[in-house]
């Protein structure tokens, strides 16, 4: 699996975190506010993203692997990420 090239922490639009060609991952700031297991979600999605650019079977597959319960992390961000502000 390729490294990460670097990690930056700022204000992302519409995302949580994004995963770029060049192995850089950034994240949105308020990723801070989550559970740490959501957090947890949130950094290994992208780590798997350094295997698999892509959201292929492969790609779920492999997150599965890292984590079991990633949907239930998932759904935890659709009904509560917007309730995450300062």
């Amino acid at each position: 699996m390729a490294k990460p090239t670097s990690f930056k922490v700022f204000e992302l639009k519409n995302r949580w975190a994004s995963w770029s060609p060049n192995n850089k991952l950034n994240f949105h700031w308020k990723c801070v506010m989550a559970p740490v297991l959501v957090l947890d979600y949130i950094i290994t999605h992208e780590m798997v993203h350094l295997k698999y650019p892509n959201h292929s079977a492969e790609f779920w597959n492999e997150l599965g692997k890292k984590m079991p319960n990633f949907r239930e992390h998932e759904n935890w961000l659709k009904t509560n990420g917007v309730k995450m502000s300062l």
